[in-house]
């Protein structure tokens, strides 16, 4: 057999096979595939968000006592919000409190009365001196401090003269991040920038 044989229809397949590859990369009506950078912008859109207010209050005070109002701001295609009055995260006094969970973690949101003779600068001092994992901490104009207490990382934010807010995060089951981690996170921060507090007499 002659090399031209042999050659010629190697040749035919190839000229096939590139024009076959012009086609594929048309669309119909002759307009061409998008380019890799079109793609990638596609991709880089922002992912789809649902977002909700949860809203929890509490009466503050004694003789002069006024309702509290706590709003704070959640993606619910991520997050569920609820107010609930038994079968807490964690163990609480009060008669309610407020959950956020998550994939990642869930946290529960309380009101808490300070003692006679204190307020949020004592508390302060004292968690710093008892606790692991000290620091402060600011979520818009609201500034506190946070510490580790067993497997959860505890939250402090004031109110008023006779409350304050106590956060308590907790991990979920077969997440691979820390609970510190987790409570420096951009999930957390976002949600914790996001609350108001109001009053009502």
């Amino acid at each position: 057999m002659s090399k031209w044989k042999v050659i010629a229809p190697l040749g035919v397949l190839a000229a096939g096979a590139a024009a076959a590859a012009v086609l594929l990369t048309k669309k119909k009506g002759g307009e061409s595939a998008p380019k890799s950078g079109e793609r990638a912008a596609k991709k880089a859109a922002p992912k789809e968000t649902m977002m909700k207010t949860g809203e929890y209050s509490f009466v503050s005070g004694f003789k002069d006592a006024r309702t509290v109002e706590v709003k704070l701001d959640y993606d619910a295609l991520r997050f569920g919000f609820d107010v609930i009055g038994e079968d807490f995260l964690t163990y609480s006094s009060d008669s309610h409190v407020a959950i956020v969970s998550g994939e990642e973690f869930s946290f529960q949101l309380e009101y808490a009365s300070f003692y006679k003779g204190e307020d949020f600068a004592l508390i302060t001092q004292a968690a710093e001196q008892k606790y692991a994992g000290f620091g402060r901490v600011r979520f818009g104009e609201l500034e506190g401090f946070r510490y580790r207490e067993g497997d959860s990382v505890c939250f402090c934010l004031p109110v008023d003269d006779y409350s304050y807010l106590l956060l308590t995060l907790l991990k979920a089951e077969g997440c691979d991040k820390t609970v510190e981690e987790l409570a420096g996170g951009e999930d957390l921060r976002t949600i914790l920038e996001s609350l108001k507090i109001s009053f009502k007499a």
